[in-house]
Protein backbone atom coordinates (compact mmCIF):
# COMPACT_ATOMS: atom_id res chain seq x y z
CA UNK A 1 0.00 0.00 0.00
CA UNK A 2 0.94 3.82 -0.94
CA UNK A 3 -0.26 6.52 1.38
CA UNK A 4 0.59 9.57 -0.63
CA UNK A 5 0.69 13.10 0.97
CA UNK A 6 -0.01 16.50 -1.01
CA UNK A 7 1.10 19.83 -0.22
CA UNK A 8 -0.66 22.62 -2.25
CA UNK A 9 -0.45 26.21 -1.75
CA UNK A 10 -3.61 27.97 -3.44
CA UNK A 11 -3.84 31.44 -4.34
CA UNK A 12 -5.97 33.32 -1.80
CA UNK A 13 -8.52 34.25 -4.62
CA UNK A 14 -9.17 30.56 -5.64
CA UNK A 15 -9.30 28.68 -2.10
CA UNK A 16 -12.99 28.49 -2.59
CA UNK A 17 -12.54 27.27 -6.79
CA UNK A 18 -10.14 24.50 -4.95
CA UNK A 19 -12.51 23.60 -1.99
CA UNK A 20 -15.40 23.65 -5.26
CA UNK A 21 -13.43 21.50 -7.78
CA UNK A 22 -11.77 18.93 -4.73
CA UNK A 23 -15.26 18.49 -3.67
CA UNK A 24 -17.11 17.19 -6.69
CA UNK A 25 -13.99 15.02 -7.92
CA UNK A 26 -13.40 13.56 -4.79
CA UNK A 27 -15.57 10.90 -5.86
CA UNK A 28 -14.77 10.33 -9.26
CA UNK A 29 -10.87 9.71 -7.55
CA UNK A 30 -12.17 7.43 -5.62
CA UNK A 31 -13.72 5.66 -8.25
CA UNK A 32 -10.02 5.12 -10.20
CA UNK A 33 -9.10 1.05 -9.78
CA UNK A 34 -6.76 0.87 -6.66
CA UNK A 35 -7.53 3.98 -4.76
CA UNK A 36 -9.55 3.35 -1.50
CA UNK A 37 -9.64 6.82 0.32
CA UNK A 38 -8.89 10.27 -0.32
CA UNK A 39 -9.06 13.33 2.17
CA UNK A 40 -8.54 16.67 1.51
CA UNK A 41 -7.42 18.81 4.72
CA UNK A 42 -7.16 22.61 5.22
CA UNK A 43 -4.51 23.80 7.35
CA UNK A 44 -6.14 25.42 10.53
CA UNK A 45 -3.87 28.72 10.77
CA UNK A 46 -3.39 29.11 6.89
CA UNK A 47 -6.40 28.56 5.20
CA UNK A 48 -4.16 28.27 1.52
CA UNK A 49 -2.47 25.59 2.36
CA UNK A 50 -3.99 22.13 1.58
CA UNK A 51 -3.20 18.74 1.74
CA UNK A 52 -4.79 15.39 0.02
CA UNK A 53 -3.80 12.04 1.70
CA UNK A 54 -5.08 9.10 -0.74
CA UNK A 55 -4.18 5.67 -0.14
CA UNK A 56 -3.70 3.25 -3.23
CA UNK A 57 -2.95 -0.39 -3.39
CA UNK A 58 0.08 0.26 -5.05
CA UNK A 59 2.60 2.81 -6.98
CA UNK A 60 1.42 1.35 -10.40
CA UNK A 61 -2.21 2.06 -9.12
CA UNK A 62 -0.80 5.90 -8.43
CA UNK A 63 0.91 6.02 -11.70
CA UNK A 64 -1.79 5.18 -14.01
CA UNK A 65 -3.95 7.55 -12.06
CA UNK A 66 -1.37 10.25 -12.47
CA UNK A 67 -0.67 9.59 -16.55
CA UNK A 68 -4.95 9.35 -16.62
CA UNK A 69 -6.74 12.09 -19.11
CA UNK A 70 -8.41 13.02 -15.49
CA UNK A 71 -5.93 13.85 -13.32
CA UNK A 72 -3.91 15.84 -16.56
CA UNK A 73 -6.99 17.95 -17.02
CA UNK A 74 -7.33 18.60 -13.61
CA UNK A 75 -3.66 19.25 -12.86
CA UNK A 76 -4.23 21.46 -15.66
CA UNK A 77 -6.65 23.85 -13.53
CA UNK A 78 -5.30 23.34 -10.37
CA UNK A 79 -1.51 24.48 -11.53
CA UNK A 80 -3.00 27.62 -12.16
CA UNK A 81 -3.87 28.46 -8.73
CA UNK A 82 -0.72 27.61 -7.24
CA UNK A 83 0.79 30.27 -4.61
CA UNK A 84 3.74 27.83 -4.70
CA UNK A 85 5.26 24.55 -6.08
CA UNK A 86 3.02 21.50 -4.78
CA UNK A 87 5.19 18.73 -2.72
CA UNK A 88 4.79 15.27 -2.95
CA UNK A 89 5.58 12.27 -0.50
CA UNK A 90 4.49 8.15 -1.20
CA UNK A 91 5.10 6.67 1.79
CA UNK A 92 4.86 2.84 3.20
CA UNK A 93 5.20 0.73 6.19
CA UNK A 94 8.41 0.29 6.80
Amino acid sequence: MIIRFVKLEILSQHINDFKTLTANEKADILAFEGCFFLQILQDQNNPSIFFTVSHWKSESALNAYRESDFFRGNWKQVKEWFANKPEAWSLGES
